[in-house]
């Protein structure tokens, strides 16, 4: 029988599609974030305790793995040639504030020389790192937050649930130039939150009741007068059909294609300053379903042009 760490050694630690020669050349670096100390939802696979054991495989090994043994160009036949792999952070052992603090720096570095950064996690502490960096390095930046969930609960605690409740009160990160997209699940707390911060919302039923073009139109309104635009990911915001292995699935999601007309809509208007995409749970994904669109997610994303 083999062990999580037998399947650790036998993953890819490299994106084959990704072709760029080096880092400094790239206009998009990818790397990976194991980000731990979150904390994990009641409502997902259990409680808390039980879904802390799990997490022993590196998710971005496991994303690079599943699409290196099927490898593929993007949908328009576009290849890799613009993103570089530049492997993952060495988190390990590190306290939450050190985790934190390690993946906002690699942010700041590709930030400051005007590289994108796709950041594979890891929990919801690479989206507070990754916000602070956006907070740090630019003043006119908006937000497309990808969720089921608001993660906005009014808490002195940083945690899942708390997110945007602490990103909003850095200096450059604004509720008014955020769009939380695909919310559909929400407890009363994070409707005191959301009353509280007033971010732009855009409900997952939008996407079929009022169409794609209304909801990009929405998202610009809702973003304001920005010239870039950060998109941060939770895996649980899409259809859980199509990404089975997150730790909170809820129904009625959208599906990654819309997703993907709606990243084109923004490219075409703003300059997609980087991406992170969080809360993929290898251990339940035997088909490696998720994994693969996680891979195509950020293949696509590479490929964008503003």
């Amino acid at each position: 029988m083999s062990t999580a760490s037998d399947s650790t050694s036998a993953m890819s630690h490299h994106l084959q599609f990704a072709t760029a020669l080096s880092e400094s050349e790239a206009r998009t670096v990818l790397f990976g974030a194991n980000t731990r100390g979150a904390g994990f939802s009641e409502s997902a696979r259990g409680k808390a305790g039980e879904a802390g054991e799990l997490r022993t495989l590196f998710t971005a090994d496991f994303v690079r793995t599943a699409d290196n043994e099927s490898p593929s160009l993007t949908e328009r036949l576009e290849d890799g040639a613009p993103l570089f792999d530049a492997g993952n952070l060495p988190l390990e052992g590190l306290s939450l504030e050190a985790q934190v603090a390690a993946v906002r720096e690699r942010f700041l570095g590709l930030l400051r020389r005007g590289q994108r950064a796709v950041c594979l996690g890891g929990d919801h502490l690479i989206k507070y790192a990754a916000l602070s960096a956006i907070s740090a390095v630019h003043d006119d930046c908006g937000v497309v937050y990808l969720d089921a969930h608001p993660d906005c609960t009014q808490d002195e605690a940083l945690y899942f649930g708390s997110i945007l409740h602490h990103a909003w009160q850095l200096p450059h990160i604004r509720p008014e130039r955020t769009s939380l997209l695909a919310l559909r699940q929400v407890n009363p707390r994070e409707r005191g939150g959301l009353q509280h911060w007033r971010p732009g919302i855009i409900p997952a039923l939008d996407f079929c009741e009022r169409g794609l073009p209304a909801v990009v139109e929405s998202l610009v309104a809702q973003l304001g007068p920005v010239k870039r635009v950060y998109v941060s990911v939770d895996l649980d915001g899409l259809a859980p059909h199509e990404v089975p292995a997150v730790e909170a699935p809820y129904p009625g999601g959208p599906t990654l294609r819309e997703v993907l007309v709606v990243l084109r809509a923004l490219a075409s208007r703003y300059e997609l300053v980087g991406m992170d995409v969080s809360e993929f749970i290898p251990e339940f994904d035997p088909l490696k379903l998720t994994a693969l669109a996680t891979a195509r997610l950020v293949k696509e994303f590479a490929r964008l042009l503003p």
